[in-house]
C-alpha cells in the first residue's frame, strides 16, 4: 500500500524529492559530466545522470506538492544558490546579503521540505511533529523552529551533497526537538536547523531580509 503524501496528507507518495537540487548538481557539476556518489558505506558509485534513483528520497510526497505546490520554493533556491556561487568577487565570510521577504520566505520553504523529507525517510520522531512542517508549506508561512545559517568553505568545487542529521532532545517529550544539517554546494554551506532557539548566525524570514555570510567551519 502506497503512503500518503507527508505535506498534503491526501495524495499518494509517489515522487521522491533530489537529496540535492538538481539544478545545483547541473550548474556545478555539469550536465555531462561524469557523476559519483559518496556514502559512508559506498565510494564513488557511478550514476548515469543527475535524475538517478540515488540522488533522490525514497518517495513520501506526491507530484502535485513536488510540482506545483513546492515548485516556487525550488525556484527560488535556484536563483538564491546560483547567486551565492557565482558572486563576484567570490562570497567570503562577513559579506551582507539582501534578498526581498517574498524570495526568502520561499527559500525557507524549499529547507523546510527537503529536511522533512529526509525526517520521513529516515524516521525521526520530532517535537513538535512532522505535520508543523507540512502546515508551514500548506500555508505559506515560515516554520517558528526552521533556522537557516550561509557559509562558505574552502574545497573544491567539484561537491554537492550533504551532511548527516545531528539529533538531540531537551524535552521530556518522546521525541527530537533538536536536528542539524548541513545542504553543501561547491565552496556553499547552509546550515539547516529545527530548534526552539536561535543562534548567532541563524537567519529567519519572520525578523529580516538579509543574511551576513557566516564562518560555519565547526559549527
Amino acid at each position: 500500500m502506497t503512503a500518503t503524501c507527508w505535506i498534503c496528507n491526501k495524495e499518494p507518495a509517489t515522487t521522491g524529492e533530489h537529496r540535492s537540487k538538481r539544478s545545483d548538481i547541473k550548474e556545478q557539476l555539469g550536465s555531462n559530466a561524469p557523476l559519483y556518489f559518496h556514502t559512508d558505506a559506498h565510494r564513488n558509485l557511478k550514476l548515469q545522470s543527475s535524475n538517478a534513483k540515488r540522488l533522490k528520497f525514497e518517495p513520501s510526497i506526491c507530484n502535485s506538492c513536488n510540482s506545483a505546490r513546492t515548485q516556487p520554493h525550488d525556484l527560488a533556491w535556484q536563483r538564491l544558490s546560483g547567486a551565492l556561487r557565482n558572486r563576484r568577487p567570490p562570497l567570503q565570510t562577513g559579506d551582507i546579503i539582501q534578498t526581498t521577504s517574498d524570495e526568502m520566505l520561499n527559500v525557507h520553504l524549499f529547507f523546510v521540505k527537503w529536511l522533512g523529507c529526509e525526517i520521513v525517510e529516515s524516521n525521526i520522531p520530532i517535537v513538535p511533529p512532522i505535520e508543523t512542517l507540512s502546515q508551514a508549506i500548506m500555508n505559506g508561512k515560515p516554520h517558528p523552529n526552521l533556522w537557516l545559517a550561509f557559509g562558505v568553505e574552502q574545497r573544491g568545487e567539484d561537491w554537492v551533497g550533504a551532511s548527516h542529521v545531528d539529533v538531540a532532545s531537551f524535552n521530556s517529550g518522546t521525541g527530537y526537538d533538536y536536528l542539524c544539517r548541513f545542504y553543501e554546494v561547491g565552496a556553499l554551506s547552509v546550515r539547516v536547523r529545527l530548534s526552539s532557539l536561535q543562534l548567532k548566525d541563524d537567519w529567519h524570514p519572520a525578523f529580516t531580509d538579509r543574511f551576513v555570510i557566516a564562518n560555519l567551519v565547526g559549527a
